[in-house]
């Protein structure tokens, strides 16, 4: 399962090839740990050339949940999110 975001207005970044306006989120199953506050696993885009570590969820989808709300705090720009 995949998180897609998409930006309101395409935005530059740490990244080759100009502006860019669409990312998608995927679960990296191969980062995972455990720490005092439970599991976690990384969340990566190679488009937007970010991770990070996000509490694992009962499901992909609660994972990704987490994710989104995680997105939604850090990112300047409106965005809406969408799983597909």
């Amino acid at each position: 399962m995949i998180l897609r975001q998409t930006l309101e207005k395409p935005v530059n970044g740490y990244w080759d090839g100009g502006k860019k306006q669409v990312f998608d989120w995927e679960i990296d199953n191969f980062h995972f740990g455990r720490d005092k506050k439970g599991e976690f696993v990384r969340i990566g885009s190679w488009a937007a050339n970010h991770w990070f570590n996000v509490s694992r969820g009962k499901t992909e989808k609660q994972t990704l949940a987490n994710a989104c709300r995680r997105l939604s705090r850090s990112t300047s720009v409106e965005s809406t999110f969408e799983y597909i």
